[in-house]
């Protein structure tokens, strides 16, 4: 007998060991079949919630800057849809959401949960996909302008360094620095169906937004 049952658990086991490696694969091809081929914008899953709403929050302005209350700024609890990163440029346009698992990837742009929401003078950290929704960043260059809109106002940060790490290098950005920095980042090279172990950063300054009042 255990003539016909080793072949068959070895058999087995390599179709396991298969179907893994390819999962990934897989789910990114069909992901992005799907984006081709949709006649109108994603349907963004409902079993996330959004906190987005398009001028929720009042901005006032004085001697041109421009102020919001630091009490009615909320934050984002992990999942939830909180704003929209765009650069016209390079046509960009997608959702942000807190938090960077690979449900949220498959719906659009996920923010480090250890980095902070734009206004906060911090780290902003946000990773996608390469092949959807962050496969414009091959196009991005110095100077572009990228905006954060939130409930509370729009952000505006200018490109100023693009670079090619490895996955683990650990000094592609400080989740300590003490002023406020957009960090993108995605796999590279752009248009891989599979994981790589070389990551596209794209960094930029703050040059603009609302200021936190008491």
């Amino acid at each position: 007998m255990a003539y016909i049952y080793m072949p068959l658990l070895f058999s087995f086991l390599a179709y396991a060991v298969v179907y893994l490696m390819a999962s990934d694969i897989i789910s990114m091809a069909v992901n992005t079949v799907q984006l081709i081929m949709a006649d109108e914008a994603p349907d963004f899953n409902p079993e996330y919630n959004s906190v987005f709403e398009k001028d929720a929050v009042d901005v006032t302005e004085d001697y041109g800057v421009e102020k919001v209350k630091r009490s009615e700024v909320g934050i984002a609890e992990y999942g939830e849809l909180y704003a929209y990163v765009r650069c016209t440029r390079i046509a960009l346009d997608a959702p942000v959401y807190k938090g960077d698992n690979d449900d949220i990837l498959k719906k659009g742009i996920g923010q480090n949960f250890a980095s902070s929401q734009p206004g906060f003078g911090r780290l902003i950290l946000l990773g996608g996909h390469n092949n959807t929704y962050f496969n414009a960043l091959k196009n991005i260059a110095v100077d572009d302008i990228v905006k954060i809109e939130t409930s509370y106002g729009t952000y505006e940060y200018k490109v100023t360094e693009t670079k090619i790490v490895n996955e683990n290098d650990n000094n592609a950005y400080d989740f300590a620095m003490e002023q406020e920095q957009l960090v993108m980042y995605t796999c590279y090279p752009f248009d891989m169906l599979s994981r790589t172990q070389y990551r596209y950063f794209v960094y930029a300054e703050l040059i603009s937004g609302p200021v936190f009042v008491d």
